[in-house]
């Protein structure tokens, strides 16, 4: 007789039972092993799903600890570690936790051979040219992507095109009608975009949008790179009133250049950020926020479906703006697109 929900959480002993299985068997498909018939995969997946069975601690006792890690890709340092990713790692390590996982830092040596033991990795803002990600497509371990959707693979994303328009209608409803769009790199997906949620709001208001003003990422310091920009473009003749930037971080080197000029912010330029993170640092922005908390969620329920060797599949979260000091109170209210 099947189990009902309100008995407890499910163990794999009785997801073995429920599926007529060996616990090894079981333990084959949950974790994602080869040399398993679809006819015997179905049934254990069948069987989970009907038991609404969840991995936990107890099963540790069956299995190595690798067998329940999961490693996960942050940027090489500090410096290209954004609060945001690091936000979402925290909250991630709690979600998994929750799940009978744990998170953990993945390794790489010096020639970027994976290190680090672990069912599944999941990249927080990692761009699919990093070299680490080859490592691991090499062990043919599955990979979740948080910030980028990807054709064939498990994504998380913020829906970056209605970010980069909420935050252009935000400005446009403020009276700002010379406005740019301030990225790190131009090529990458994210900053594509959002810079078409940008263009969509600026021609829906008649207005020609800008190319992107990319900062690059000579320093390694976003906020660095972001002044050292945009101050010779505003010694040089640039007569902007609005920006809308790629993160909180290139925002704040914008405010920063704007300030050293003897602009004032917002009376003279309103500037946009991008995360939402919410410290000391970057409280004073206007920002679109991320759903971080939805973010790191959904990439922990992807993780298991990945293991299961289920169909890829990814999902856009939406986004909001929120009002701080780099902008006026908007004469209209920002709305999605």
């Amino acid at each position: 007789m099947a189990r009902k929900k309100s008995e407890g959480h499910a163990t794999i002993l009785q997801v073995a039972a429920q599926a007529e299985l060996s616990i090894a068997t079981v333990s084959r498909v949950l974790n994602g092993g080869k040399y398993v018939s679809e006819t015997t995969r179905k049934k254990v997946l069948d069987a989970a799903k009907k038991l609404d069975y969840q991995p936990n601690y107890m099963a540790r006792q069956l299995h190595g600890q690798d067998d329940f890690s999961i490693g996960v890709i942050l940027g090489l340092d500090l410096g290209t570690i954004s609060p945001f990713a690091l936000k979402v790692y925290e909250i991630l390590k709690v979600h998994l936790q929750q799940k009978g996982y744990r998170a953990k830092r993945a390794k790489f040596s010096i020639d970027g051979q994976l290190e680090t033991k672990a069912k599944a990795f999941i990249a927080i803002g990692i761009h699919e040219s990093d070299p680490r990600l080859k490592s691991i497509h090499a062990e043919g371990l599955p990979v979740i992507y948080i910030g980028e959707p990807k054709e064939d693979a498990f994504w998380v994303s913020s829906n970056d095109e209605q970010g980069g328009f909420i935050a252009t209608r935000h400005l446009l409803d403020n009276g700002c009608r010379t406005i740019y769009f301030v990225c790190l790199n131009g090529e990458h997906q994210v900053s594509r975009l959002r810079h078409a949620g940008y263009r969509r709001a600026m021609i829906e208001a008649g207005l020609i949008p800008s190319e992107i003003i990319e900062i690059g990422n000579s320093t390694g310091l976003p906020a660095l790179d972001s002044y050292r920009r945009i101050r010779p473009l505003m010694e040089s003749g640039l007569r902007p009133d609005g920006f809308v930037a790629f993160s909180d971080i290139v925002a704040t080197g914008i405010c920063m250049a704007l300030t050293d000029l003897d602009k004032q912010v917002p009376q003279d330029v309103h500037v946009v950020g991008y995360d939402g993170i919410d410290n000391d640092r970057y409280h004073a922005l206007t920002s679109v926020n991320q759903d971080i908390e939805g973010i790191a969620g959904k990439a922990a329920s992807l993780v298991f479906e990945a293991i299961r060797n289920e169909a890829p599949r990814g999902e856009f979260l939406d986004v909001f703006l929120r009002q701080g000091h780099t902008t006026g109170e908007p004469v209209l209210t920002a709305k999605a697109g």
